[in-house]
């Protein structure tokens, strides 16, 4: 028997007919978690990372993906983590999904994946008040790793021409594609995440191949609450 803490939900993910434990208040996953996971391109992807994990969101969201053998979502806050592993157990997920309590720096290099997704903390230490709660703090703030680190992780546990895939704040738009091509990342794809129209891009999500050169194509633009553009269902979709 699985068990449910107190301060937690159980919830459904009505697309793939899971179930996923949360915190009642404090950590949940967002919607960046959901567009990620839709964002990826997953034609002959065998084995994923995903990096900060949190409740285990994208590796649930992946599990009905019959050509991937291996997902492996790392967390470093080991109550998350825990939070996490319980939902992969309740779901009977345990030989396809392994969630990894560490820290990515300390991952070794016998990881090697053909595709590493990441929704990874949006805000430099200087930027804002850091949140009271441990848990939100190091979820969006880079108080355990920032993007260079981030990064060259990345560059270690993924294999020569494999995707790493990220969705960021339009904010810190020009640091993350120059720390991607300085560390040898080519942009293969771009899609900017919008509120509504006639506002400024908020996110965006990128796509960027390892050691591997390749032409850059940007997607349509995603406005998460504009009814009458037609990609609006695009986003229904991603939840039913």
């Amino acid at each position: 028997m699985i068990e449910i803490h107190d301060d937690e939900t159980l919830d459904t993910l009505n697309k793939v007919n899971k179930k996923i434990i949360q915190k009642k208040y404090g950590f949940r996953f967002a919607i960046d978690a959901v567009l990620i996971a839709n964002f990826l391109e997953l034609k002959n992807i065998k084995t994923i990372l995903d990096i900060g994990t949190g409740t285990g969101i994208i590796p649930l969201l992946l599990s009905e993906e019959k050509n991937i053998n291996k997902i492996y979502g790392v967390e470093i806050q080991e109550n998350i983590a825990n939070m996490a592993l319980r939902s992969i157990k309740l779901n009977n997920l345990s030989e396809k999904i392994e969630i990894i309590n560490s820290d990515i720096k300390d991952i070794d290099k016998n990881i090697s994946v053909d595709l590493i997704v990441s929704n990874p903390p949006y805000m430099k230490l200087d930027e804002g008040k850091i949140s009271e709660n441990h848990e939100k703090a190091i979820s969006r703030y880079e108080l355990k790793l920032n993007f260079e680190e981030f990064v060259k992780s990345s560059k270690r546990l993924l294999k020569s021409g494999g995707s790493l895939n990220i969705i960021h704040r339009l904010k810190r738009f020009e640091h993350v594609i120059t720390t991607l091509t300085m560390n040898n990342f080519n942009i293969k794809r771009l899609r900017f995440i919008y509120s509504k129209e006639g506002k400024d891009a908020i996110l965006f999500m990128v796509e960027a191949i390892k050691d591997r050169k390749t032409s850059i194509s940007i997607k349509e633009p995603i406005y998460l609450y504009n009814k009458q553009f037609s990609n609006y269902e695009e986003i229904e979709n991603y939840y039913k």
